[in-house]
């Protein structure tokens, strides 16, 4: 079977496998029958109606729930969870969320949740990656396989009556919660199939809610990520801003003409604003040589609907100094000097004693 959830698997902190969570069908569901809707938003600038995700409308899981393995508990201390993946505007979604989600209720924070999706065609179309998930991936492997994994962690959910379009341009908002889920997005181009590796950009940020979209700014040589999020948590703390990115190897040498290797140590995080101030966030970044993976981390910014911009540009080199050729120095040859090279001699003829600058002496004298 096809375009369907295989399995999910549970990982502890320290990336321990705790087991695969079981699913539970429930028993009212009929897939003939339960209605299929599409929620509908509207585009933060042109206000444009779109299509969301969709759901069914009887519990907005299809078939059932997924048991967590023995010993893994929500932070209710219940054990149920939802698992999706739906097809979405220019994407293809996996959503992992604990069943009480809209009460607050969380999945356990640093666990990675990994789903395996069987599907023919979408590796065929996918993309890039972004997620609200810590450490997100998206690997394509054997037998039509797609697998789907990401870190659960406290995430800014815009309150019902904000929504995204209240927080573009800056915000003092607060979250309407901040449970813990995990959504990863595969980008799709269903217009055309591509020869290239997918996912070769992967991003995950808790500004993923609100996000506008991944350019690639060919004239700064900037990759540029629209977010927004609410600038408190809803206990009133500020939320602050992470971007964890993972880019292949050869883009970096496409784009910034440098070894992978090499443009870890230019990497650099610029936190544009919308009133037009800047500040770089604080960066990590390493190359992963086996999986050709340049990982870059950024932290410190808090939310008021800013663009991230990567960039990993070397410096271009200093034009070397170049000094004036000097002058020749004026010689200041005195009259000895000019007559250094014919050397006086002596000369005598009886009581007569001349000085003459010739090699010999005059007619009748001699050279004393």
């Amino acid at each position: 079977m096809n375009d369907c959830i295989e399995s999910v698997t549970v990982y502890d902190k320290d990336d321990k496998n705790l087991g695969s969570l079981t699913f539970i069908q429930d028993p009212n569901f009929d897939p003939f029958e339960t209605k299929q809707s599409w929620t509908k938003g509207l585009t933060p600038n042109t206000k444009e109606e779109i299509e969301g995700y969709a759901f069914f409308e009887m519990n907005g899981f299809p078939g059932g729930n997924w048991k967590l393995p023995a010993g893994v508990k929500l932070s209710d201390g219940t054990d149920l969870i939802g698992v999706s993946a739906a097809r979405m505007l220019n994407a293809v979604q996996v959503n992992v969320s604990p069943i009480g989600i809209e009460k607050g209720v969380s999945l356990p924070v640093g666990y990675f949740f990994e789903t395996t999706l069987k599907s023919k065609n979408l590796k065929k179309y996918t993309r890039w990656i972004t997620s609200n998930g810590k450490d997100p991936s998206v690997i394509v492997g054997a037998n039509d396989t797609v697998v789907f994994k990401g870190v659960a962690s406290r995430f800014p959910v815009p309150s019902a009556t904000q929504g995204c379009n209240g927080l573009v341009g800056g915000n003092d908002e607060k979250a309407g919660s901040d449970a813990a889920f995990i959504a990863v997005n595969a980008s799709t181009n269903l217009t055309s199939e591509s020869e290239k590796p997918a996912a070769e950009v992967v991003m995950g940020t808790n500004g993923w809610w609100c996000m506008g979209g991944i350019a690639w700014d060919a004239k700064e040589r900037q990759l540029v990520f629209d977010v927004a999020a609410p600038h408190y948590y809803p206990d009133g703390t500020v939320v602050d801003g992470w971007l964890e990115v993972k880019i292949k190897g050869r883009l970096a040498r496409e784009w910034w003409g440098i070894s992978p290797e090499e443009a870890t140590g230019y990497a650099k995080v610029e936190v544009t604003y919308t009133d037009g101030t800047t500040k770089t966030a604080t960066v990590s970044a390493k190359y992963i040589t086996d999986k050709d993976w340049i990982d870059l981390r950024a932290y410190g910014f808090t939310y008021s609907s800013p663009a991230l911009k990567v960039s990993m540009n070397k410096p271009e080199a200093a034009k070397p100094t170049v000094s004036p050729t000097p002058s020749p120095t004026p010689s200041t040859t005195t009259a000895s000097t000019k007559t250094s090279g014919n050397k006086k001699i002596i000369c005598v003829k009886g009581a007569s004693v001349k000085k003459v600058a010739t090699k010999t002496c005059p007619k009748g004298f001699r050279k004393r």
